[in-house]
């Protein structure tokens, strides 16, 4: 009887995880995010941007005109980029300051949840990302 309650646990607290939206560092490892929405608007065509997540949470992706990497940490629930290095292009007033936005809120920090199959980073804004 005790054996078959640890399956049962063990759903449970796969469960409680999906439910709350926690996101894990194990759940971000060697996955791929394409941004989707910014404060619930699509975002155009022209204004791509996406981001990997590789071992011990260290980042990469593009940010609208740049390739950018970085060391991740999160704290909690909380992700922060480190170390944020990039590409030193523009691609025009709109594209760059979007761009700005989007790593701003990689450095100061952002809230992570998981909503479906989708991955929400909180901070001043929110961005969207669906699995690449």
């Amino acid at each position: 009887m005790k054996l078959a309650a640890i399956p049962m646990l063990l759903i449970g607290l796969c469960i409680g995880c999906t439910a709350t939206g926690t996101v894990t560092s194990e759940q971000l490892k060697y996955t791929q995010w394409q941004l989707s929405k910014v404060d619930g608007l699509a975002i155009p065509a022209s204004y791509t941007a996406s981001m990997s997540f590789i071992e011990a949470l260290q980042v990469n992706g593009f940010a609208g005109c740049n390739k950018f990497f970085g060391e991740g940490e999160l704290e909690g629930s909380n992700i922060s980029i480190n170390k944020l290095g990039m590409t030193r292009k523009s691609c025009g007033a709109n594209i760059d300051e979007f761009e700005q936005q989007f790593l701003q809120a990689l450095r100061e920090g952002a809230q992570l949840t998981m909503q479906g199959q989708q991955l929400v980073m909180q901070g001043e804004q929110t961005f969207v990302f669906i699995a690449k």
